[in-house]
């Protein structure tokens, strides 16, 4: 392990890779990434970090040895990095130990892949996590509501050294919210604009936000402030499938968020299921332009997982509020048959969780290990069904028999972190 200063930018390094929190659609280009901190770089994350008074720990997955190196861009400088060389498992850099309350943006490299990033914001009574992205053209983020003591904050990242620039279209309940200074805006190299958008239009019941990225590379995040409570969430693209693993944690209350960005109606069922199988099923209808809601602690208690079909292309998110904190995340828009979760059991004193989703009808069996470490014994998830899974060690490594989701639950104190697991793709032959 070694500290260093990442310096130029590499020339016109492509990368094409599959994002993580949105459907294929959401792939983009970067034709410029700063210099890499491992000589070979096969996959770049970019974390756009949370404005709270809370420490982020990143993390990033290598399932081969390889290097993983991190690194903080702040007010146009890399103004620290860490590169760490790994067997197969997981490296990590709590930026606790080096800067207080930093606010979180930062850029994962790996030198070999498959893998994957992700990152764990914690503080004196919060707690949130959310999965690092790479770039796109087109970003989609919902789930919001304000409250009379909520803050909601629009962070827009810009990891490289050049210009970035953003169209801004913001949607509530009252249908289009003119915003015009902040409809086309420039965030500097290096650097992250916030926007607060409790202070710029009061309580809203529903919020949704699509960001287009003109010029360079620009990632988006959510984050949402309530009582004590954090939540972090990322942006994605439409897609006409949703799978959530987990949408209602235990002690909160679910509430799944459709957003409708297209120009025709879409009809949209919401299969609830849990560890003993299907709970319901139900019909909601999104009008065009428009954001529906869906409360699961109506129907269930419970943890419950959920499955999301739509006649046309939409946008969803869960959150997950009670006494036991505040949670949101994004969905996976399709299963595979391999996950990985990079922040698992890395923290002590956090409790982390992993679940897994069988949306199909037959059962499958499933393997999960710490990362690097001996396969576990299978686990039967029935069809129509979620499980949860406690792996020991760090990092966790899940592998089904058949196409599956994941996400993952970090509880702490008083608040509770939800987040996506990261899909290894099989490359076509």
């Amino acid at each position: 392990m070694k500290r260093l200063v990442v310096g130029l930018l590499a020339s016109l390094t492509a990368l094409a890779a599959w994002t993580m929190p949105a459907p294929d659609t959401a792939a983009g280009v970067v034709d410029e990434l700063p210099e890499p901190v491992a000589d070979s770089r096969s996959q770049v994350w970019f974390c756009p970090g949370a404005a709270a008074e809370v420490d982020p720990v990143f993390t990033a997955q290598l399932v081969s040895p390889g290097i993983v190196g991190f690194s903080l861009p702040v007010g146009g400088e890399i103004i620290d990095s860490f590169e760490n060389r790994i067997e197969a498992g997981v490296g990590d850099w709590d930026i606790g130990d080096l800067l207080l309350y930093h606010p979180g943006a930062a850029i994962v490299e790996t030198s070999s892949s498959p893998s994957a990033a992700s990152v764990i914001y914690r503080g004196p009574d919060q707690v949130a996590a959310d999965g690092c992205a790479t770039a796109a053209k087109e970003w989609y983020l919902n789930g919001a509501g304000i409250g009379e003591a909520d803050t909601l904050t629009l962070r827009l990242f810009n990891p490289l050294l050049e210009q970035g620039r953003v169209e801004l279209e913001v949607v509530s309940e009252f249908g289009f919210e003119p915003l015009l200074d902040f409809q086309n805006m420039s965030i500097g190299p290096r650097s992250w604009e916030d926007v607060s958008l409790n202070l710029l239009l009061g309580e809203r019941e529903q919020l949704a936000v699509r960001v287009a990225v003109v010029e360079g590379v620009v990632i988006p995040s959510m984050h949402r402030t309530t009582g004590d409570a954090l939540a972090v969430w990322s942006g994605e693209s439409p897609a006409s499938r949703w799978e959530f693993p987990l949408a209602q944690a235990t002690g909160t209350d679910g509430t799944v968020s459709i957003w409708n960005p297209g120009e025709e109606p879409a009809d949209v069922g919401l299969e609830l299921v849990g560890r003993q199988g299907p709970v319901g099923r139900f019909d909601v209808t999104v009008g065009a332009g428009r954001e529906e809601t869906f409360n699961i602690s109506s129907v269930t208690t419970r943890e419950t997982g959920v499955v999301l079909t739509s006649t046309a292309a939409v946008v969803a998110a869960v959150r997950s509020d009670g006494p036991a904190g505040a949670a949101s995340t994004v969905g996976a828009p399709r299963p595979v048959e391999r996950w990985l979760v990079p922040a698992h059991g890395l923290i002590g004193g956090l409790d982390t969780f992993v679940f897994v989703l069988n949306s199909g009808d037959d059962p499958v069996e499933v393997v999960a290990s710490a990362a690097g470490g001996d396969p576990g014994a299978p686990v039967v998830v029935a069809g129509h069904s979620i499980a949860r899974l406690e792996i020991d060690g760090r990092g966790a490594d899940i592998t089904a028999s058949g196409p599956v989701s994941v996400a993952w639950v970090v509880t702490g104190g008083a608040d509770t972190g939800l987040g996506l697991g990261s899909p290894v793709e099989v490359s076509a032959p």
